[in-house]
C-alpha cells in the first residue's frame, strides 16, 4: 500500500480559508442593478442636520420664535408660517421635515429634500451647506426607500453627492440614469446645472434646450440660457431669450424692468 503524505495544520488552514472565500463568493446576495449599487456607497453623513443655535444667534427674532415652539408656546404650522415670512428657508426645510417625520409617501420625502437643497441658494455662511447637503440626501434616500422607482429622488440624491469632495461619483450616478431616462427634464436641468458649473457653456445649453423641449412650461431655463449666452458674449442669443423669459412671466413690475433692460441694450448698440 502506498504512502500517503501527511497533510500539516497550515495546509488545512489554507484549505480551509480557500473554500470559505469561494462559497462567499457563490452566496454573497447580487446588487440588483449598477445603478443602485453605486447609490448604496454614499460619501454623506446624513445623520448631519442643521444647527438651529448656528441659527439662533443670527437674529433674536429667530432665537425668540424657536423658544416659543420648544416652550410649546407656538405651533410646527406657526413656526413654518413664521420662518416662511422672514425667507428662511432652512428653518422652513428643518420643521417641515419634523413636521412629515412620520410620512410614509414618498414624494412627500421628495419634496423635503428639495426644501433643503434649494435652501443651498440662500446660504450666507459656508458652514451652512453640509449640514443642508446632508439633511437633503437623507430625505432623497427615504424617498427612495418608501418607493425604489421615484427617479426624480434618485436623480437628486446624486445632484447631493456632486455637492460633496466626491463629486464624480454623482455624476457616474446621473449617467447611468440618463442611459434609461434621457427624457427626464429633472435630469437635464441638473446636468445642465453641472456642467456650468465646470464652465461647459456649450454642453448646458444643449441640455437646458433638451429639457426646454420636454417641457416648455420651465420658464426659469429661458433666463439661465440668456445668462449663458451673455457669458458666451452673444448678444443676440441672449437678448432673444430673455424676451422669451419675460413673454411667460406674470410678475408685471419683473415684466417691465426687462423690457427696459432689452430695450437699452438695443439702444446702445445702434
Amino acid at each position: 500500500m502506498p504512502d500517503i503524505k501527511k497533510i500539516s495544520p497550515l495546509q488545512v488552514l489554507i484549505i480551509l480559508v480557500f473554500f470559505s472565500i469561494i462559497i462567499l463568493l457563490l452566496f454573497l446576495p447580487k446588487s440588483k442593478s449598477k445603478e443602485k449599487a453605486i447609490i448604496n456607497v454614499s460619501p454623506i453623513d446624513t445623520s448631519l442636520s442643521i444647527d438651529l443655535n448656528f441659527y439662533a444667534q443670527q437674529k433674536k427674532d429667530i432665537d425668540s420664535v424657536i423658544k416659543l415652539y420648544q416652550n410649546k408656546k407656538l405651533s410646527i404650522d406657526e413656526v413654518i408660517n413664521i420662518f416662511q415670512k422672514q425667507r428662511q428657508p432652512a428653518l422652513v426645510a428643518y420643521f417641515e421635515e419634523l413636521k412629515y417625520l412620520q410620512s410614509p409617501i414618498d414624494t412627500t420625502w421628495f419634496y423635503l429634500g428639495k426644501n433643503y437643497y434649494n435652501a443651498l441658494g440662500f446660504i450666507s455662511n459656508p458652514s451652512e451647506a453640509d449640514p443642508l447637503i446632508a439633511s437633503a440626501a437623507r430625505c432623497f434616500n427615504k424617498a427612495i426607500l418608501l418607493n425604489d422607482k421615484n427617479t426624480n429622488a434618485r436623480i437628486m440624491l446624486a445632484s447631493c453627492y456632486v455637492q460633496t469632495n466626491n463629486p464624480m461619483l454623482g455624476v457616474k450616478i446621473l449617467k447611468e440614469i440618463e442611459k434609461t431616462d434621457s427624457n427626464n427634464v429633472l435630469l437635464q436641468t441638473q446636468l445642465a446645472e453641472f456642467s456650468l458649473r465646470s464652465n461647459q457653456l456649450d454642453k448646458a445649453i444643449q441640455r437646458y434646450k433638451k429639457a426646454l423641449q420636454l417641457d416648455s412650461t420651465k420658464i426659469e431655463i429661458y433666463a439661465y440660457l440668456s445668462e449663458i449666452y451673455l457669458q458666451k458674449k452673444d448678444t443676440l442669443q441672449s437678448l432673444y431669450f430673455l424676451r422669451k423669459f419675460a413673454a411667460r412671466i406674470s410678475d408685471t413690475t419683473l415684466k417691465n424692468s426687462i423690457n427696459q433692460y432689452i430695450s437699452s441694450i438695443e439702444k446702445h448698440k445702434k
